[in-house]
């Protein structure tokens, strides 16, 4: 195999010729020739070069630098020599200082081939330089790893072996100790299989180092500064930071910019609330209880809330200030109000070709008063409609495209969504029959029902393995596919009284369904919508948004067949469930969007009738009206009061929640350690409020640790003890120790109309 050596020197007249000499030596009788690159030298270094490529023709090449240019410069010279002056299979890099030796040369050689390397790397175990040098370069490699991410770990041991093909297509520009970091992040970008080995490192017995002169340095560090710049330009964290500074869509951009303030606005304004809701309560306790409780473990997620909002949760709840205040889940839902304004944006552009939809579509939807205060919470609203916006976007982008990579981009989204909320179950059936739809008008008819069959499938393989997932994690966790909707903590008889008007009346039904939306969109936008689905209609747009339309059959069914509870003051007199009608906000916000670009169209007409007003005027007239009618909608609905905070603080106001919160207090100030008995269902609130310590707390999904605990608490090290007595609503831990024994070792030391409190006390007897 044919080797090529490259040599630069600079002022090396003492070591060049026993240097040369040392690699032609061990390379004797293999195809080899050594390339020495004299950068400009103010010593004999070119006299001493010259007479070695006369001393062995064909074997040494010399190229020479009229004006010192720099170790970069000349690194570069002598590879550009071997890949145009020869036909060497392999490039080797090392100095002319003396400080390496040949003899190592051809295991590298041998290890290339049996290691199918493109390149080995040699390191320095004992580096041969002045304390100075060794700490420089220590540090240089750990700055060039940080910036480069370079698994190097000497980065500027002159002994590299690299395949000619690297550096065929390998523009290299760095100067001075830049070359070699340069050169190695650049053949890892490509997938190159690096192998590093020691090498031996001796002292410099001739000449004197420049790596450390000042001025050296700084271009090095310069120069190092550069190539960063360079390649993080072309990184995706690079690209995305070009596309903030120079966004492609600028409308878009200040979209965003605009959602990100509403949302901290929204999170500051609704700060004394976002854990107003029981079920945001929830939320949390399941995720911290993965990290922390008797069992922690993915088991705790359970099996009747949906994980993904709690797995994404997981990083943010360790910190107790964010875990207690509400914002761990917050944050969740608050970069969901965002994502999902950009997606609305997205597809409401991509749909009418016009900005001014995609600007009211996302003006709708961020105004929305609901939106905004959900967005505060850590509920689960936001995170699905994020998904559901991001599934309808890219189901649009693959109608135009046909990519591949849409489908499966709305694939993964519908996945993620049927892991948030159940509702998003009933999407992904519409969303594959919309794309059977969209498939076979498009195909031939000869392969129409190939092609349908295809499509459906990838993208239904995706957006069903949530579903499949989730059922078999209740097979394995609880021995029931159907846990989640028929086990103890979940069936619809907890919520569903059998006074509720909506159950078995189908116009009850959907006329509290359509009370919800318009309680949390105002009367304006619900018309809007109407009218704008009427428009795309007979526009013949894309059937896509129309998937999102099942919902309100969907929870219409669900009110008429008593699986869920919703309850409207125009109907009941009070709020439940309200936040049923948000997910319509979506289809609303893009139809409305349609009947901006309509307005745009009216404006192209009046501009044919008005011939002098100009065309930008006209224009701005448009965007005006359209941003009109969000604000006009957002006033409106703001003003008729937002249904899903005053629910939520209608709950908080309860007697049983005032109870609740005077117990926590309570509770909270007289802890004073130990492992506490709690039911968690129906006690989410207390257990929340009283900051004890998850990891004590004995509850239904402490494996193998519960039932011991309420047959004998005493037994299992049990010091606090908390009964609900609720009537009709007693917990676990009063129906089996309510009138026990057991407790003839505990002191009640807290008790009032909804629950009591004991403390072990190690008097009395259990018999």
């Amino acid at each position: 195999m044919s080797l090529a050596v490259v040599m630069p020197a600079y002022c090396e007249e003492g070591s060049l010729e026993s240097t040369v000499v040392d690699f032609l030596t061990v390379l004797e009788g293999t195809d080899h020739q050594v390339i020495v690159v004299n950068d400009g030298s103010s010593d004999a270094t070119g006299e001493v070069a010259e007479r070695l490529a006369g001393r062995f023709p064909g074997r040494v090449l010399v190229v020479h630098h009229p004006a010192n240019q720099g170790y970069g410069a000349a690194v570069r010279t002598g590879i550009q020599a071997a890949l145009d002056s020869t036909d060497a299979e392999l490039i080797f890099l090392t100095d002319s200082d003396g400080q390496f030796r040949a003899r190592q040369l051809p295991w590298f050689v041998e290890l290339a081939g049996a290691e199918r390397a493109d390149a080995v790397i040699g390191y320095r175990q004992r580096r041969a330089d002045p304390p100075a040098r060794r700490m420089f370069g220590w540090l240089w490699t750990r700055l060039c790893r940080a910036l480069l991410r370079i698994r190097v770990r000497d980065m500027d041991c002159a002994y590299k072996l690299l395949d000619r093909r690297l550096l065929e297509n390998v523009t290299l520009r760095g100067d001075a100790a830049t070359i070699s970091p340069e050169l190695l992040a650049k053949i890892q970008a490509r997938g190159a299989r690096v192998v590093q080995r020691p090498v031996d490192h001796f002292p410099r017995e001739h000449g004197h180092q420049t790596g450390l002169r000042p001025a050296v340095v700084l271009r090095s560090l310069v120069g190092l500064g550069r190539l960063w710049a360079g390649m993080f330009r072309h990184s995706p964290a690079g690209r995305a930071a070009q596309r903030l500074v120079r966004p492609r869509d600028v409308a878009l951009a200040w979209l965003t910019v605009v959602a990100v303030v509403l949302s901290v606005a929204g999170g500051v304004y609704f700060a004394d609330v976002p854990l107003s809701y029981p079920d945001a309560v929830s939320h949390l306790l399941i995720s911290r209880r993965v990290l922390e409780s008797p069992t922690p473990g993915f088991a705790q997620l359970g099996g009747v809330w949906l994980p993904f909002p709690h797995l994404v949760a997981l990083p943010l709840v360790w910190v107790d200030s964010w875990y207690l205040s509400g914002l761990a889940g917050s944050l969740i839902s608050m970069t969901a109000y965002v994502l999902t304004t950009r997606y609305l944006y997205g597809t409401a552009r991509l749909l009418t070709h016009s900005r001014a939809a995609g600007l009211t579509a996302g003006g709708v939807f961020m105004l929305c008063p609901s939106a905004l205060y959900l967005q505060s919470t850590p509920m689960t609203e936001l995170p699905l409609l994020a998904c559901l916006a991001a599934a309808t976007y890219h189901l649009t982008r693959w109608c135009r495209t046909w990519a591949p990579r849409h489908l499966a981009s709305a694939g993964v989204a519908s996945l993620l969504a049927t892991l948030t909320r159940y509702e998003a179950w009933f999407f992904v059936p519409t969303a594959a029959a919309v794309v059977i739809a969209i498939t076979w008008t498009r195909s031939p008819r000869g392969s129409r029902l190939r092609r349908a069959e295809a499509h459906v499938i990838f993208y239904g393989l995706l957006a069903c393995a949530g579903i499949a997932g989730w059922l078999a994690w209740n097979t394995v966790i609880f021995g029931d596919p159907f846990f989640f909707h028929r086990g103890e903590f979940s069936k619809p008889s907890l919520w569903v009284s059998g006074a509720e008007v909506t159950t078995g009346d189908w116009m009850m039904s959907a006329l509290t369904y359509a009370y919800a939306v318009v309680g949390n969109m105002g009367p304006v936008l619900p018309v809007l919508g109407v009218a704008g689905l009427a428009v795309h209609l007979m526009r013949r747009r894309s059937p896509v948004p129309l998937a999102l339309l099942v919902f309100a059959p969907f929870f219409v069914y669900a009110l008429y067949g008593g699986q869920r509870p919703l309850h409207v003051e125009e109907v009941t007199g009070s709020l439940y469930n309200v936040r049923f009608g948000l997910v319509m906000l979506l289809p609303v916000a893009l139809f409305t969007g349609g009947l901006a670009a309509e307005v745009r169209t009216l404006v192209t007409a009046l501009r044919l009738r008005m011939a002098r007003v100009p065309a930008a005027r006209l224009r701005t007239l448009g965007h005006v009206f359209a941003g009109a009618v969000v604000v006009a909608c957002a006033v409106t609905a703001a003003a008729s009061g937002i249904d899903t905070r005053r629910e939520a603080e209608a709950f908080r106001a309860t007697g049983v929640e005032r109870a609740n919160s005077t117990a926590a207090q309570w509770l909270r100030t007289h802890y004073d350690g130990g492992r506490v008995l709690m039911a968690s269902f129906g006690n989410e609130t207390m257990t929340f409020d009283s900051h004890l310590p998850l990891s004590s707390i004995l509850y239904e999904g402490s494996f193998r640790r519960w039932e011991p605990a309420l047959r004998d608490p005493a037994a299992s090290d049990v010091r606090w003890i908390h009964l609900r007595r609720t009537p009709g609503h007693q917990d676990p831990v009063w129906r089996a120790l309510g009138e026990s024994p057991e407790l003839n070792r505990y002191t009640l030391v807290y008790e009032d109309a909804y629950r009591r409190i004991y403390r072990f006390s190690g008097i009395g007897s259990s018999a």
